[in-house]
């Protein structure tokens, strides 16, 4: 393991901060187009960012419109919480742990938040989005509009949403 801080990864990464929670850079948005079905504006084909978590800090509940698959470089786990539209839960471990998996995909119009697993060091990761992320199909979680939708899972909102 790298004596590497998380300060390190943002300056040289020139990271900033994330609306969800963390910090982030896009580093890939395809020059290449397509139309989504159902739509007819067209969009980027993917999209990809470093993304940092340190410490306690948490990517707050949200959802978007694309497949986002996830990436695992350094640091320590990161915990990908997810939710589906029938109130389904479950939890994957990004990591380069025997307990853990180097990529992760979650599905479109799935709710999930990312923490680590520790609450200390960090973790960065890349994610790609395909069609293209664009923050007009970004959605943060309302906790109380979630908790009213899964009140089974209220004490992970109330813990995971901004």
């Amino acid at each position: 393991m790298s004596n590497h801080t998380a300060r390190h990864w943002i300056n040289h990464l020139s990271l900033q901060p994330h609306p969800e929670g963390g910090y982030y850079k896009e580093v890939y948005r395809s020059d290449h187009q397509i139309i989504r079905v159902g739509s007819e504006e067209p969009r980027q084909a993917c999209t990809s960012i470093y993304y940092l978590l340190e410490g306690a800090d948490f990517s707050g509940f949200h959802r978007i419109l694309s497949d986002e698959l996830w990436y695992f470089h350094k640091g320590q786990p990161l915990l990908i919480h997810c939710i589906n539209r029938q109130g389904d839960y479950w939890v994957m471990e990004l990591s380069d742990n025997p307990s853990g998996s180097l990529s992760v995909a979650v599905e479109a119009g799935t709710w999930f938040a990312a923490e680590i697993s520790s609450k200390n060091e960090f973790s960065l990761v890349s994610c790609n989005v395909a069609p293209g992320f664009e923050f007009t199909e970004f959605e943060m979680a309302h906790k109380q509009t979630l908790i009213v939708s899964y009140p089974q899972h209220s004490d992970l909102l109330n813990r995971l949403c901004r």
